[in-house]
């Protein structure tokens, strides 16, 4: 009897091309965890990120006689991350990236916050001058203008790809960099008004 666990994945994908359903479970087995991870680091929601995992190894067994892969593991890795910037780019899959600028922004509305909305946009601004040129200008056609990442791509005239890369660079940076911000100039103001 052959033992799949014994096979490198390239074997393994010979035997998938013929059909052998435990071939195709041993690479789940295998590679379903890294490829879980690389989605939560960008979704943060555990369904979203099963339903991409499980899109990926569908479509490899669905193509299993068509593809000719020589490193599977790039492979499934770059699969994964299309499938997330396909779900960028509709929309279904934002919530977790504009959800910290949205609270900030309704707390800024309340009467005993620090900042007004004024100030919130200010920091906005001053985060956006930060943003290398044309990610600058990705970010500001999209969340500004609201432009779909193919009218940024025809209008920059840059392929689709590299808008939604540009744009998860930056609305990732916007997460990290302007609660920094944010922080700093809460405590600016605390220790200004005593």
């Amino acid at each position: 009897m052959l033992v799949f666990s014994s096979l490198t994945d390239l074997e393994l994908l010979e035997y998938l091309k013929q059909d052998f359903q435990p071939a195709f479970e041993e690479l789940y087995e295998r590679h379903w965890l890294s490829l879980y991870n690389i989605a939560y680091k960008r979704l943060k929601d555990k369904e979203t990120c099963q339903d991409v995992v499980h899109d990926v190894f569908a479509d490899l067994w669905d193509k299993r006689k068509v593809y000719q892969i020589q490193n599977l593991l790039p492979y499934l890795h770059t699969a994964v991350r299309n499938k997330i910037y396909r779900l960028l780019s509709k929309g279904h899959a934002t919530a977790h990236f504009v959800e910290p600028f949205e609270n900030m922004a309704v707390s800024s509305l309340t009467a005993d916050s620090f900042f007004e909305e004024k100030e919130l946009r200010k920091l906005m601004l001053f985060w956006m001058d930060t943003l290398p040129a044309k990610r600058r200008e990705i970010f500001r056609l999209r969340f500004i203008e609201d432009r779909s990442t193919k009218e940024i791509s025809e209008l920059l005239k840059i392929s689709q790809k590299t808008v939604q890369n540009q744009l998860l660079m930056a609305v990732n940076g916007m997460k990290i960099n302007l609660s920094k911000v944010l922080v700093l100039a809460i405590l600016l103001n605390f220790t200004g008004n005593k």
